[in-house]
C-alpha cells in the first residue's frame, strides 16, 4: 500500500534537515560521505548521530525532497547516493531563510549544576570550575588549531561559536576570581575561637 504525504511522519523544521539539504545543494553525496563530513568539519557546529542522520535522509526521501540510487563500487557493499530534487532545493531555501531570521535564548548544557554551587562546599565548587575553565581553555585552542573552514558558511558558524565559548571562558574567569576573593575573604575558623565562644 502506498503512503500519501498525509501518511508521513512530519519533518522536523530544525538545524539537522537544514543541514542535510544543504549538504546536498552541489552535489549528489552518499550517506558514508555525508556522516563522513560532519564528523570531521561540524562537529562543533551540530551533533548529529548517524543513525539519526540515515533516519532523517529516508523521511526526506519519503516527503519527496530527495531521491536515492543504488551505486555499485568495485568489492565494497553497495552504497545510496542521494541527490536534492526540486521541491528539496525549494524546502532548503524556505528554512534557510526562516532559521536565519530566528532569535533564541541560549541554553547552553551545564546551567543547571551551577544554579546549586552552594549545595558544595567552596573548595570544591572552585576546584569544579578551574577544571571546566581548563577544558574551556582546551576547546578554544582546539577551535585556534582548526581555523581553516571548509565552506565561508561554516567559517562564519565557527567564529559564532568561538565567540560563544570565549564568553562562557570569561564568565569562568570572572566567577572563579570572585569566588577566590569570597573564600580569601572569610575569616578562618579556628578550634580556640569557638571554644573561647562556647564559654
Amino acid at each position: 500500500m502506498t503512503k500519501t504525504l498525509s501518511d508521513l511522519l512530519p519533518l522536523p523544521d530544525d538545524e539537522r534537515v537544514l543541514l542535510l539539504l544543504g549538504l546536498l545543494t552541489e552535489q549528489d553525496r552518499h550517506g558514508y560521505e555525508i556522516n563522513d563530513f560532519i564528523e570531521r568539519n561540524l562537529e562543533a557546529v551540530i551533533r548529529l548521530k548517524k543513525a539519526t542522520a540515515y533516519g532523517l535522509l529516508d523521511r526526506l526521501e519519503a516527503h519527496g525532497l530527495i531521491t536515492s540510487r543504488a551505486e555499485a563500487q568495485p568489492q565494497r557493499p553497495m552504497r545510496r547516493v542521494f541527490h536534492l530534487t526540486d521541491a528539496g532545493r525549494a524546502h532548503f531555501q524556505m528554512l534557510l531563510a526562516a532559521q536565519l531570521t530566528q532569535e533564541e535564548a541560549l541554553i547552553p548544557t551545564g546551567n543547571v549544576p551551577v544554579m546549586f554551587v552552594e549545595h558544595l562546599d567552596p573548595a570544591a565548587t572552585l576546584a569544579a570550575l578551574r577544571s571546566r575553565l581548563a577544558a574551556t581553555e582546551r576547546r578554544l585552542e582546539g577551535y585556534a588549531a582548526r581555523r581553516v573552514a571548509c565552506t565561508a558558511g561554516v567559517g562564519v558558524a565557527m567564529e559564532r561559536i568561538e565567540r560563544l565559548t570565549l564568553a562562557d571562558r570569561d564568565w569562568l574567569r570572572d566567577t572563579v576570581a570572585r569566588l577566590e576573593g569570597e573564600t580569601e575573604s572569610k575569616p578562618r575558623h579556628t578550634l580556640g575561637e569557638s571554644d573561647a565562644a562556647n564559654r
